[in-house]
């Protein structure tokens, strides 16, 4: 399925009807959010923000048959080792959402950080071939995210898997 980015804005002021937040919010719970980008402005519409929004436009994908997202039990989906990296890379993704003021799906969704883990990106440009995943997100977030997959290779390189010595088992 290809993916079709498309943008949309919204302009919220801090004196403004309540009915634009609401509407804001209702459309990134209905949208597979990609990015998110905030910039308080002044201008002919008076002082607030905009949010300049990037989406997928295969926005029904994971829908229901009601119209509900679809919840991933990644659990299920993950085998023990790679859940465990999954929940690393969520914490770091909530510090770092936290950090920089935006929610956490707008450093990574779920759906990404699980491709990171079955992936296991070792390059800026391994993180670019992960669906929904952009050069702005990979120069501001990819580079914490890399250091825990080198961690992970230096741990499994370290954690007792047998040397090859070179010699033969042959007889």
């Amino acid at each position: 399925m290809a993916l079709l980015t498309q943008y949309t804005s919204f302009f919220v002021s801090p004196f403004g009807e309540k009915s634009v937040t609401d509407e804001l919010n209702t459309f990134l719970r209905s949208h597979r959010i990609i990015n998110v980008e905030k910039r308080l402005i002044d201008g002919e519409r008076g002082t607030g923000w905009v949010f300049l929004i990037e989406y997928s436009g295969d926005a029904g994908a994971n829908k229901n048959a009601q119209g509900a997202s679809q919840r991933i039990d990644y659990r299920e989906v993950l085998n023990a080792e790679e859940y465990a990296l999954f929940d690393k890379l969520r914490k770091l993704r909530k510090e770092a959402a936290e950090k920089s003021g935006i929610p956490v799906y707008a450093v990574f969704t779920n759906d990404q950080l699980a491709a990171m883990v079955k992936k296991m990106p070792k390059t800026a440009k391994d993180l670019l071939s992960i669906s929904g995943i952009g050069e702005a997100r990979v120069k501001q977030y990819g580079g914490i995210f890399l250091d825990i997959f080198l961690n992970e290779e230096q741990r499994h390189a370290f954690s007792g898997a047998p040397e090859n010595t070179g010699e033969s088992s042959q007889e």
